[in-house]
């Protein structure tokens, strides 16, 4: 499992293990944590970029400002999937404690005063990797270092980190595609054309990739962004004739199996090109390719 626990020999572990059992029940179990806190830290940068009305695509594109602002985002998300309250001073109460949330974006955590010997949930990611952590620890006067920024706030020491009760630790989460995408092949996808054009391009230079409906609203930049993926006019009529196929996870399942593609979301599209004679009467028969 994901979680490391602090030793019961650990002077906080007494304080922390009711904590932590509250806040993994709050999320539905571990498992299910797992899996959606990933998912709310994707959700949070994603919306933080807003690429299909920006033209950003990624997070080092974006404003100090909006950075600044992705740790509330994910606060204000964490928050409403866990169903727990703010807390009289700090961001969350959890089984009725007093406990701050901070985010970095793969640096260190900056505790305000009024966190000072408090619990905090700390958060951290790194788009580089597409790894999150998740811990808890009382920010003790031992384990920040001594010295402040303007607003009085310190940071963790070296030390210090080695009290945090981790409930994730470098864990995986969904990775930012644009990431992953060369930037020239991304230069040359956007200057394709029209969004028609542009999902084209992409379909072609990615394949047997599953591509999200969030990217391909980035992609596309239109409100009827799903329109320029389908026949009578869209990408697959681009992509058709030079015997590419693009397919739907919940539509062309069945196709998707037979090729051993994917895996492949219900919400996802993956194109291929398929090279052998039976794979190529599979999908002319299924009328994605010409």
């Amino acid at each position: 499992m994901p979680s490391t626990p602090l030793p019961q020999s650990h002077p906080d572990h007494e304080a922390l293990a009711p904590l932590v059992a509250a806040f993994v029940k709050a999320a539905g179990g571990l498992p299910h944590l797992t899996q959606e806190i990933p998912q709310i830290i994707r959700k949070a940068i994603d919306e933080v970029i807003d690429a299909p009305r920006t033209n950003r695509f990624t997070l080092a594109e974006t404003e100090k400002t909006e950075k600044t602002y992705l740790g509330t985002k994910i606060e204000i998300l964490l928050r409403a999937y866990l169903g727990l309250p703010k807390g009289n001073i700090l961001d969350l109460s959890i089984a009725g404690v007093e406990t701050d949330i901070k985010n970095t974006m793969g640096g260190n955590w900056t505790i305000p005063m009024e966190a000072f010997g408090h619990p905090c949930l700390l958060l951290k990611e790194n788009e580089k990797t597409a790894l999150c952590s998740v811990g808890i620890v009382i920010a003790r006067d031992a384990y920040l270092n001594p010295g402040s920024n303007r607003d009085a706030k310190r940071s963790f020491s070296v030390a210090g980190l080695q009290n945090v009760w981790w409930v994730l630790k470098d864990h995986p989460y969904p990775p930012n595609f644009f990431e992953m995408m060369p930037l020239e092949q991304r230069k040359a996808v956007m200057k394709a054309g029209g969004g028609t054009a542009r999902l084209a391009a992409l379909f072609e230079a990615v394949q047997k990739k599953a591509i999200s409906r969030v990217i391909v609203q980035a992609i596309a930049q239109q409100d009827d962004y799903m329109k320029r993926v389908r026949r009578n006019g869209g990408a697959r009529d681009v992509l058709a004739p030079k015997g590419i196929a693009i397919l739907w996870g919940t539509g062309d399942k069945g196709v998707i199996e037979k090729l051993k593609l994917g895996p492949v979301g219900p919400d996802e599209f993956i194109s291929y090109k398929p090279t052998d004679p039976a794979e190529i009467a599979l999908l002319r028969s299924a009328q994605h390719i010409d």
